[in-house]
């Protein structure tokens, strides 16, 4: 029987200096539980700042659950209702990224094995949850048992950071105890006992070092925290109902790109997903030169799988940069 989570709730609001009225009034007019706290804003100038701030407040009280906010964005006084009613750990309301050309939402489909995660650009089907891979921070309904969970998978690094996730998180004192222990290993007889050492080492460290994107270009932490909250069990659902408004010169909402005609869709979706698949060939190929699966020709630069013997676009010889 899958649990049911339930519970008071610990609000944050995130955000600057500067507020918008209709924003900051529909926060307050959030319908809350007996035991839920009032809307609490911590005001600065980086947003991951802020909710890791909010994360160890909340963490330190004994509310079951965290809902992150905003101030930018107007809500509708249910938006916490229906995110609680579902009664799952980890839930997004719906909004739009902040932003004109294109518009697009904030959700990403669920991670399929390959980065970058895909954006996702369907007009979503009313009255259901999706299975997301990735949401925005501006609305997210967090329970305390996948931030328990997720926190030994990162091994000491932030909950809410940018990274550029090209390894998983590691063990840095294992690590740093592994290449002392082959360094004083260096200085030994070759014996069996000796490899037997080196080898341990040597698993240490692979399991430590271990590829995940390959890249060093940044995610924002809304991209990254969900990755690892599935690693750890806890899927990130989005309901659709809870559309909440962004504020830009006027509260952009969901309706604004829902419910447009085929070829509004169609060239918007294009938009949304130009140099997504770049992206994901560049990260592919990273991966691939790394674990020696691949080499790049040094004639043309072309990517070559490695049982290529020459270059699949100029004909040169394989054993070019790896």
């Amino acid at each position: 029987m899958e649990k049911k989570y339930t519970g008071s709730c610990y609000i944050g609001v995130v955000g600057g200096e500067t507020e918008v009225g209709e924003c900051r009034d529909s926060i307050e007019m959030i319908k809350r539980r007996s035991g839920d706290t009032r809307p609490i804003p911590i005001r600065g100038t980086k947003g991951y700042e802020v909710r890791s701030l909010h994360i160890e407040r909340w963490r330190a009280s004994d509310h079951p659950f965290c809902l992150l906010l905003d101030h930018d964005m107007v809500f509708e006084p249910d938006t916490l209702e229906r995110l609680r009613s579902h009664q799952l750990p980890f839930v997004s309301g719906f909004y739009l990224r902040r932003r004109w050309a294109p518009l697009a939402p904030v959700w990403f489909e669920p991670y399929s094995g390959s980065f970058p995660l895909k954006p996702f650009t369907v007009d979503p089907v009313r009255g259901q949850l999706h299975e997301l891979g990735a949401s925005g921070w501006g609305c997210i309904l967090l329970h305390r048992d996948v931030i328990d969970a997720v926190e030994p998978i990162l091994k000491g690094e932030h909950f809410v950071i940018e990274d550029d996730m090209d390894i998983y998180p590691y063990d840095l004192q294992a690590v740093i105890d592994a290449i002392r222990s082959m360094r004083s290993l260096m200085a030994s007889d070759i014996t069996t006992d000796t490899m037997t050492a080196i080898n341990k080492n040597v698993t240490v460290l692979e399991n430590e070092i271990r590829v995940l994107r390959g890249t060093k270009d940044p995610v924002g932490s809304d991209l990254r925290f969900p990755f690892f909250a599935k690693l750890a069990g806890f899927a990130l659902y989005g309901d659709p109902d809870v559309r909440c408004r962004h504020m830009l010169n006027y509260p952009l909402s969901p309706d604004d790109y829902c419910g447009q005609d085929a070829e509004w869709m169609k060239d918007t979706q294009r938009d949304i997903l130009k140099g997504f698949w770049m992206e994901r060939r560049k990260i592919y190929e990273s991966q691939r030169l790394i674990s020696g699966e691949g080499w790049r020709c040094k004639n043309c630069k072309w990517f070559n799988v490695s049982d290529s013997i020459s270059c699949q676009a100029c004909g040169g010889k394989s054993g070019g940069e790896p």
